[in-house]
């Protein structure tokens, strides 16, 4: 959950205990609502309609209309006067804002490891996964989501070990939004490899305390989805069309 929704379930667990029931059913509908936006489940334009939303979930539109204003505060959710809301189109320049947030703290995460140094298991693990996918075929298949998980995940263990809640809070927030978008980014081989190599090099430079290597190999790391997110919102949009259109045509009745 990002910091505004975080401020505004303060607000509602801050009411009488007589609302409990409706914030926390409130809570449900903003995560799932956020996941399936963030999952492209809800392509950009959908329709997120209030009377079918409370009867999905069964609920008021209390909670219903304060998951979708928590929704408009990040930025996921606009509302058109007369029609209702819709999901919002993703922007480059958004994109690029997280990319650059992203970049900021993990920056400052791998300056303070090449200090501190890393947990024996930790640096050994990533390094028994990533090192043979250094010689990955270029004909091979890649697992998109599975991939983009992997490396998430490397990067929130580094994060880890700081112990900081605050930092580990806005980088999962941070990796929800992007998650699609890197999906597009990082699904060849060729990008496999590299990314593989790159965070080897991450894992060498802390354990060789050089500050200096592991943020210039973390900025290339990053750098190469910041400079490609135009393509890869694109290409994603196409995705999620396609998906849709999948959908729809599944579900329309068959003619007689």
């Amino acid at each position: 959950m990002g910091l505004p929704a975080m401020a505004r379930s303060r607000r509602i667990h801050a009411r009488s205990p007589s609302k409990a029931s409706s914030s926390q059913l409130g809570l449900l509908v903003l995560r799932e609502l956020r996941s399936r936006i963030l999952n492209w489940h809800y392509p950009p334009g959908h329709h997120l309609s209030e009377p079918e939303l409370c009867a999905e979930f069964s609920a008021s539109r209390v909670p219903v209309r304060e998951a979708l204003g928590v929704l408009m505060e990040q930025g996921l959710v606009e509302k058109v006067p007369n029609q209702g809301c819709f999901v919002r189109q993703p922007d480059v320049e958004s994109a690029q804002h997280l990319y650059n947030m992203r970049l900021a703290l993990e920056l400052f995460v791998v300056e303070r490891l090449a200090q501190t140094g890393l947990p024996v298991e930790l640096a050994e693990r990533e390094r028994n996964y990533w090192e043979p996918l250094l010689q990955i075929r270029a004909d091979e298949p890649v697992d998109a989501m599975a991939f983009v998980s992997a490396d998430e995940k490397f990067h929130l263990s580094l994060a880890r070990v700081l112990d900081n809640p605050f930092i580990i809070e806005a980088l999962e927030d941070i990796n929800e939004r992007l998650r699609f978008v890197r999906m597009a980014v990082l699904s060849t081989p060729h990008r496999v490899q590299t990314t593989a190599g790159e965070h080897l090099m991450i894992l060498e430079a802390i354990g060789r305390k050089n500050a200096e290597a592991a943020r210039r190999t973390l900025r290339r790391n990053i750098s190469h989805a910041l400079n490609n997110v135009e393509i890869a919102i694109g290409r994603a949009l196409m995705s999620a069309h396609r998906l849709q259109k999948r959908e729809s045509s599944a579900t329309a009745p068959k003619p007689d």
